[in-house]
């Protein structure tokens, strides 16, 4: 199919000299993390994102209601147009790690269309993967069957079952903590936003955990889980309220008591937790509460698209 058929989201597009607040505002009311940035003959000149706004203005600590979009978007971004291959669309998000693809015009105008996000994309990839998965236990339990009538232990049927089985594995959110080299960035409730977003982005994060600071806490003096901070916060309660960055404390601007889920929980199953609640990060706990890391939708996305 074409990208046309994959009902890319419409475009939130603003002009070049549009001032980051407005952006900002803009972002909160259309309930959009991206907006695509245009010059005057509407033709695509760059994408901003609630990770732009967190990494290179309030983190570099500029000013929203002076500084243009075009000195902190993303420039030139790989597009496709609405006539494009849907699958090599999908290819340039996954060879690139880009949650966000601008869709412009087949015509040669270039004018926008709307953009692709890559977590939207999935889901139908995800309904394909369930019925797989139902085929593949059917035919290995037939062959669990087939095991027990020859009594097979090391036979040729039996090592292939097992194999099959091993293939089955739905991997879970503690074999992709493992793989990760750091801990999640975390902060204090009285954190201000601007020593929380220069954590955020130091870690190569869109999020930070924020933890009471009870010293009797069991979780290495930082206490317990009070909420979550993330760029779509940031731009939600912070830019696009006027907030200023570097007195406003995290505690006002969190989301509080955030869903978790544990290191057990397929990856699977929290991306339909997250699609569900409309989150973007999760924390993962053992079974005592204790948090041992954070999970965000683009690397679930890409965990599950390389089982696919």
């Amino acid at each position: 199919g074409t990208v046309s058929s994959m009902n890319p989201e419409p475009a939130v597009a603003l002009h070049a000299n549009a001032k980051v607040f407005e952006a900002a505002a803009y972002m909160a009311a259309k309930r959009t993390d991206s907006v695509l940035v245009v010059g005057d003959q509407g033709q695509l000149m760059g994408i901003l994102t609630d990770k732009d706004l967190a990494y290179r203005v309030v983190a570099e600590n500029m000013d929203p209601k002076t500084t243009p979009v075009s000195e902190v978007m993303t420039a030139n971004p790989v597009s496709v147009t609405t006539s494009s291959n849907a699958t090599e669309a999908l290819n340039k998000m996954v060879a690139g790690r880009f949650r966000h693809l601008p869709v412009v015009e087949s015509t040669g105008s270039g004018g926008v269309v709307g953009v692709l996000d890559i977590t939207r994309c999935l889901y139908e990839a995800l309904e394909k993967l369930d019925r797989a998965y139902e085929s593949s236990r059917r035919l290995n339990e037939a062959l669990e069957g087939v095991e027990r009538e020859w009594s097979i232990r090391s036979g040729s049927i039996g090592r292939y079952a097992e194999v099959l089985r091993d293939q089955l594995a739905c991997p879970d959110l503690a074999g992709l903590l493992a793989s990760q080299s750091s801990s999640p960035a975390v902060v204090g409730l009285r954190t201000t936003v601007l020593d929380a977003t220069k954590e955020m982005r130091d870690s190569r994060e869109t999020a930070v955990l924020v933890f009471d600071t009870d010293p009797q806490g069991q979780t290495g003096g930082l206490g317990s889980l009070a909420g979550i901070f993330t760029s779509k916060d940031l731009v939600l309660r912070v830019l696009a309220a006027g907030l200023d960055p570097a007195v406003t404390t995290v505690v006002r601007v969190m989301t509080p008591h955030p869903e978790s889920v544990t290191g057990a929980t397929p990856v699977v199953d929290a991306l339909r937790k997250m699609h569900a609640g409309r989150y973007l990060h999760l924390p993962v706990v053992d079974e005592l509460g204790v948090v041992e890391g954070m999970v965000d939708v683009l690397k679930l996305t890409y965990t599950t698209l390389n089982q696919m």
